[in-house]
């Protein structure tokens, strides 16, 4: 979600304006910048408004936070990847970071998550952040997910 609100940020504080046209965003994260298709774009946009970043107003889009306070890194880009990885849940995210990330193949990432989840008895989506904690593969954003999970089982 924080990779989210900063593209949202970042498409807002490069336009200079306070509303846009939904067809605005998508066109400029596809054409202009290249970072993704249109689809993508407009999955980035409807992932904006089911978590409440973004609202609309008639056609137009604003941000529903302060966008001018979130600080870019020099070098930001988020690609239609990260976009249609917000779409899996968060066990398949993290298997498809793994798999990305080391050279162990689905089928077998999933069998040691399988595995790990019977021994400690935990949740599949526990052991597959503990398998990629152990491939050091980044998860910070998905401990919060997994947290609230957790807490609401």
């Amino acid at each position: 979600m924080e990779e989210l609100k900063k593209l949202i940020a970042f498409i807002f504080q490069r336009s200079g304006k306070e509303k846009l046209y939904e067809k605005d965003i998508y066109m400029t994260l596809s054409f202009e910048l290249g970072w993704m298709t249109p689809k993508q774009g407009r999955k980035a946009i409807e992932k904006a408004l089911e978590l409440g970043l973004v609202k609309k107003e008639g056609e137009e889009i604003l941000p529903n936070f302060d966008y001018k306070a979130i600080e870019i890194p020099l070098g930001f880009k988020l690609d239609g990847e990260k976009i249609e990885e917000m779409e899996m849940d968060l066990l398949s995210r993290t298997v498809s970071r793994i798999v990305s990330n080391t050279k162990l193949g689905e089928k077998k990432v999933r069998d040691e998550i399988r595995k790990l989840a019977e021994e400690l008895d935990v949740y599949p989506e526990i052991a597959a952040l503990l398998i990629a904690y152990k491939n050091n593969v980044k998860i910070d954003d998905l401990i919060k997910e997994a947290k609230e999970m957790v807490k609401s089982s």
